[in-house]
């Protein structure tokens, strides 16, 4: 999977995105640029992606006036701990991870789970709202509509988008949000 840069439609900012393969594991690195609500910030993430594609760890760092960072890690089995090994009790029941400046986080429960078509899936979410850092629970939902496309839910604020997905599952465009430019 080559680089990929999404453009942000709902706000200026731009992602530069890369997925290399590592000695077991995959790391997904992203940088995103931009501004909202007159804030600036700088942000890079990086996710470590097992084979079956669950994330083991993520690091999110903010660049700026008000530098902040962020490192999680799974057993990979819906437990979450920080840094120094605590046990975070609020994220169990998380597989996945979405971070809200990227659409790349939509990949991951496309490509870790098997979805038969019009079959709708319940997620539990760790979200992270950047780029302010609030991380919450979140329930999702995601439906395989066609091959290439996915109905997205929030369940909270009911939000939804169709994302139509490329070969390897990775979003192409999110509808009012977001759209790959390469």
């Amino acid at each position: 999977m080559g680089p990929i840069v999404w453009q942000a439609t709902k706000w200026p900012a731009t992602e530069f995105l890369t997925v290399t393969q590592q000695e077991h594991n995959s790391m997904a690195s992203g940088i995103i640029n931009g501004y909202t609500e007159r804030q600036p910030f700088s942000i890079r993430y990086d996710i470590e992606i097992t084979p079956d594609w669950k994330v083991s760890s993520f690091h999110i760092q903010r660049d700026g006036l008000q530098p902040t960072a962020l490192k999680l890690t799974s057993d990979l089995n819906g437990h979450w701990f920080d840094k120094d090994g605590n046990h975070i009790e609020a994220f169990d029941d998380c597989t996945d991870i979405d971070i809200s400046l990227t659409p790349f986080t939509n990949t991951l429960p496309i490509r870790r789970l098997d979805f038969e078509p019009g079959e709708r899936k319940l997620l539990h979410m760790l979200y992270i709202k950047l780029p302010e850092f609030e991380l919450q629970k979140l329930p999702q939902y995601y439906t395989k509509l066609e091959d290439r496309l996915y109905l997205y839910e929030n369940g909270d604020s009911g939000f939804h988008a169709e994302l139509p997905v490329d070969e390897n599952g990775v979003v192409k465009d999110y509808p009012g949000i977001f759209t790959r430019v390469y």
